[in-house]
């Protein structure tokens, strides 16, 4: 599970309370919002964010060593997390007791006198520290895989702890607790009268060669999944809304990678890795130069996919481990959030942009009409004009990438190998306008071989000036991009590339230019022209616009229609 940090090596916050009940019926969270609980550990000096989450499980609380109370790691790490609730007052802080290795639970809930100690000392904690409640960590009920101390007896005392614990702090307050995802250890039917919710652990489910934490089974998934985990609390006789599905913000290696990493280290460590996509567990994982799975993790991808199964099973959310292994942006609670807490999705998008030349008033235009559609079209927008920031790491977080009239050179190695494993491995969409395409030798910078392919294995050649209007022809009237779209309309005052060649061959066609129609006239012609066009060699779905250079093609209802039919293609809609 969630191991204590020393052995790991090694949204918006909008939940209703809980409703009252009285003493005996259940505690099930009756709630129709979804929870998010986020463990908040005790040795991180990361301050979360409280718009994120409904719950924080604040790590660790421990059997104190006379087995008649609770110790709490970092009492003042605790009191800061409490004052979170002055930003958000919908935010419900608990108190985690236990963890890997935390012990002398089976000596204390054996024992009559020990255990009712410790109940009223967890209601002490509750009311000093103004918490919301306990989350209870033992791991695992009659098993000392931990090393520590276990008894047969220690199933039927947990349910007598979790009886004495909801006595002394009452019913407004929750009691929670973390399980193993086997669902083995906890006479479940037993406790649910006494407890708000149950946080699956679905992750450490296995080790790489094997994926730790797979939705569902494929060839790489370990001993179980968290879909089977949910189907063995289910068969146990959890209720599906007191179900709070795990998720690891770390992965899980094996030999050749570390045991434990948090996801904003991903891909630090020097070596030959790859990531790839398990399209059946629904997970992201690391090969070697074999080809062999050295570690598996969770990405905002394969989360949002488990927030949707949370919502299509109707459970009652989500929990993670541990809020400090997300990276500096964010993208994993955000991802959770989002997609838990009832806010809409945004769809991010990065633009890189042209700002400024011959190109500037078609780039400003673009990103006013593109910060308009936005509101409408459920996206956001990233803009940045030059390569430099891009890594695979960086792209992860896009769902798109258009490139306003940005050039095909200049990039840094690392941004274009990021670039081609985007769209190789069809982690987003993409669609590119105009001097997307100005590929050759230019300003010392040689051919992007790659993108040349990727076009349809064309280089520059030429262009029309001045500029012309020209009548685009639609040419493939079934294609989506191309729906709405008259069979013809005038593109105005464009600069109309010419290639060493057409992309024809190696591309699908949508649109070309009928090169009798420039206005003004131009003896710089092509003879097949092709002007709109994506390349279904690649798993990204692309899109590539030749027009774009003038203003006023926003003006042009065809063109708007084809970018926004565009965009909610190359996103799946």
């Amino acid at each position: 599970m969630k191991k204590i940090r020393m052995m790991m090596a090694a949204a918006l916050a909008i939940l209703a309370s809980c409703s009252t009940t009285k003493s005996g019926e259940s505690t099930a969270n009756p709630l129709s919002s979804k929870v998010i609980v986020a463990y908040v550990t005790s040795w991180s000096d990361i301050m979360p964010d409280p718009q994120y989450m409904t719950h924080i499980n604040y790590a660790f609380g421990h059997v104190n060593e006379s087995f008649d109370g609770v110790g709490i790691d970092n009492e003042e790490r605790l009191k800061q997390i409490v004052d979170l609730k002055k930003q958000n007052p919908e935010l419900k802080v608990l108190l985690s007791v236990g963890g890997w290795g935390s012990g002398r639970f089976s000596e204390m809930a054996a024992n009559d006198e020990y255990r009712r100690a410790f109940a009223k000392d967890c209601d002490r904690v509750v009311k000093e520290f103004d918490l919301d409640g306990i989350d209870i960590d033992w791991e695992y009920p009659t098993s000392s895989m931990a090393n520590i101390s276990a008894s047969p007896d220690d199933t039927e005392n947990f349910t007598l702890l979790m009886k004495d614990i909801r006595a002394a702090i009452g019913d407004r307050k929750e009691l929670t607790l973390a399980t193993v995802a086997s669902a083995k250890y906890i006479d479940f039917k037993a406790i649910l009268p006494f407890i708000n919710f149950v946080n699956i652990m679905a992750y450490d489910m296995a080790s790489a060669p094997k994926h730790h934490s797979a939705l569902y089974r494929s060839a790489n998934s370990g001993g179980i999944t968290s879909d089977e985990a949910v189907t063995a609390h289910l068969k146990a006789g959890v209720p599906p809304s007191m179900l709070v599905v795990g998720m690891p913000f770390y992965g899980r290696g094996g030999d050749s990678y570390p045991s434990f990493q948090d996801f904003n280290k991903v891909g630090s460590n020097s070596g030959d890795y790859t990531e790839k996509w398990d399209t059946v567990a629904q997970v992201p994982y690391l090969v070697n130069e074999n080809d062999t799975l050295v570690f598996g993790f969770e990405n905002a991808r394969s989360l949002a996919i488990k927030c949707q199964y949370i919502l299509d099973r109707d459970l009652l959310g989500g929990m993670y481990w541990d809020y400090s292994g997300d990276n500096e942006q964010g993208d994993l609670r955000r991802t959770v959030a989002e997609n838990l807490l009832g806010k809409k999705h945004r769809t991010k998008v990065l633009v890189l942009t042209e700002r400024g030349g011959q190109h500037g008033g078609f780039t400003d235009a673009g990103l006013k009409w593109l910060t308009d559609e936005s509101g409408k079209m459920n996206f956001s927008i990233t803009e940045i004009n030059n390569a430099k920031p891009i890594t695979e790491t960086y792209l992860s977080q896009f769902n798109l990438i258009i490139q306003l009239d940005y050039p095909p050179y200049t990039w840094p190695k690392e941004a274009e190998d990021a670039f081609v494993k985007y769209i190789e491995e069809g982690k987003g969409g993409w669609i590119g306008f105009h001097h997307a395409t100005l590929l050759g030798e230019f300003d010392g910078f040689p051919l992007w071989q790659w993108f040349s392919d990727f076009m349809g294995g064309v280089r520059f050649q030429n262009y029309i000036a001045p500029l012309a209007d020209g009548m685009v022809i639609v040419e493939d009237k079934k294609h989506p991009v191309m729906k709405g779209v008259q069979a013809s309309f005038v593109v105005p005052d464009d600069e109309w590339y010419t290639y060493d060649k057409s992309p024809r061959p190696n591309v699908r066609v949508l649109a070309s230019v009928d090169e009798a129609t420039y206005t003004p006239a131009s003896d710089i012609k092509m003879g097949d022209h092709p002007v709109v066009w994506v390349n279904e060699g690649k798993k990204a779905r692309n899109v590539y616009f030749q027009i774009g250079h003038s203003k006023r093609l926003y003006e042009t209802e065809d063109f708007t229609k084809m970018f926004r039919n565009a965009i909610n293609w190359t996103l799946g809609k």
